[in-house]
């Protein structure tokens, strides 16, 4: 019921409630709503002399409404920015990502336009863009914006000479500098077995996918064998997991490329949150549900390397290949 507007008949449910010394939360859980949504509506919709009155509430609320369908947006009279930003949205670029990128680096045609993500979003979300529906373009195609709060759990495993990640460097934490990556799977039920071997680099962002049979930590260890193999040894020292089974061969990266691995806390997903991330990305190409049996290597190639073409906000506004090309013929500190 969050975020699905008010009715005539709550908006008296509320007056009556008030009259009745009843508190906002007791209203809120009358009306199936977060206590906060009640708060909001009450402090907005008072009368002058401080008390609610659902006519009265109702009248500004349809007030508002006209004025909000009056309002014109920049999307709507622009053209060319309408259509460039629709283009950048199918494309699979995030408006933060469109707005920033058009302030550094724009086209000829709108060398002098400018527009903020907000603006992007507030079309999406509430002007037309929303009516056509392009908020389908949105990374999350979402209909509305809303909080993200869930979190993957792991068996426990135990795994042999386990660093903690609270042991490693300062530097790594904050992206100082390069060549420090995690790693990551992502399942696909009814796939046979087969799930997605991810591992990005925190600094540039370099992304790359494999494709494993199973689970194991073999083939795991034999994923992260190619993505060393596929990158300078200047741009991969540490390896960060989490704590799935699939990362108890660790140690043999030390012993064969003296790479130092890490792992994350147990049920903090977050302290790797460059890999989540593009894990997110990735379910865009290849939702859940996706039989991997079905997807070729080369479709695989393509969403990775879609992802390493795609300017980033935090690389301003530059693609990871576009900073791993430049590092990958410099000396990496």
């Amino acid at each position: 019921m969050r975020g699905k507007e008010l009715t005539c008949l709550d908006r008296e449910k509320i007056e009556y409630r008030l009259a009745c010394k009843q508190s906002h939360r007791s209203i809120a859980k009358a009306l199936k709503r977060d206590h906060t949504v009640i708060d909001r509506v009450i402090d907005r919709n008072k009368k002058p002399d401080g008390t609610y009155s659902a006519g009265y509430a109702q009248e500004l609320c349809d007030k508002r409404r006209v004025r909000r369908g009056n309002v014109k947006r920049k999307l709507d009279t622009d053209e060319k920015l309408r259509l460039h930003v629709v283009c950048q949205l199918k494309e699979g670029l995030s408006p933060d990502v469109i707005a920033g990128r058009l302030q550094e680096i724009a086209p000829v045609s709108l060398i002098n336009a400018s527009i903020s993500h907000e603006a992007i979003y507030g079309w999406l979300y509430e002007g037309e863009g929303h009516a056509l529906g392009y908020w389908k373009y949105l990374p999350g195609k979402r209909q509305r914006r809303r909080r993200h709060g869930t979190r993957k759990k792991h068996n426990k495993t135990n795994i042999p000479d386990r660093v903690s990640i609270h042991a490693r460097d300062d530097g790594i934490d904050e992206r100082i500098t390069f060549g420090h990556w995690e790693t990551d799977s992502i399942i696909y039920p009814g796939s046979g077995g087969q799930r997605l071997s991810v591992q990005i680099e925190r600094k540039a962002r370099l992304v790359r996918i494999h494709r494993l049979p199973s689970g194991n930590a073999q083939d795991t260890l034999d994923a992260l064998r190619e993505t060393i193999c596929s990158v300078p040894q200047d741009l991969i020292k540490t390896i960060t997991f989490d704590n799935g089974s699939e990362g108890v061969r660790h140690k043999t990266l030390t012993d064969d490329y003296d790479i130092w691995t890490y792992f994350a806390d147990t049920y903090a997903s977050w302290q790797k949150g460059s890999v989540e991330q593009v894990n997110g990305i990735i379910r865009r190409h290849l939702p859940k549900g996706t039989d991997l049996r079905t997807i070729t290597n080369q479709q695989i190639y393509a969403i990775q390397e879609k992802l390493n073409n795609t300017p980033r906000k935090i690389l301003g506004y530059k693609t990871p290949n576009e900073v791993f090309f430049n590092l990958s013929s410099k000396v990496v500190h």
